[in-house]
C-alpha cells in the first residue's frame, strides 16, 4: 500500500494512524466504513416497505455484527484478552 493514500471522504492518511483500506488506488477508511455502513442500514430500514424486506435488513445487520464479534474474539484472543474483557470496554449498540 502506498503511504502517500488518503481517505477519500476524510483525507485521514497512514501518517497520522489511520486504517486504511485501499483498492485500485483508492482509500478509504475504517472509520469512513463505520458511519456508511450504519448509515446504510438506517436507510435500509426505513425504505423497506414490506415486513420480508424489514427482515431482510434484519438479518443482514445480524450477519454484520456476527461477523464483527467473531473478527473482534479472534483479535482479542491473539492479545490474551477474554470475550468478557472485551465486551465491557465497548458500550452495547441500540438497535433502532
Amino acid at each position: 500500500m502506498n503511504h502517500a493514500l488518503a481517505c477519500q471522504f476524510c483525507r485521514s492518511t497512514l501518517a497520522q494512524g489511520a486504517a486504511l483500506l485501499e483498492q485500485n488506488g483508492a482509500a478509504i477508511c475504517k472509520d469512513c466504513v463505520d458511519q456508511f455502513s450504519a448509515r446504510f442500514a438506517e436507510r435500509a430500514w426505513a425504505m423497506a416497505a414490506t415486513p420480508e424486506e424489514q427482515l431482510d435488513v434484519l438479518l443482514d445487520e445480524s450477519r454484520r455484527a456476527l461477523e464483527q464479534s467473531e473478527t473482534l474474539a479472534e483479535r482479542a484472543r491473539c492479545c490474551g484478552l477474554s470475550l468478557h474483557e472485551l465486551s465491557a470496554a465497548f458500550p452495547a449498540r441500540t438497535l433502532s
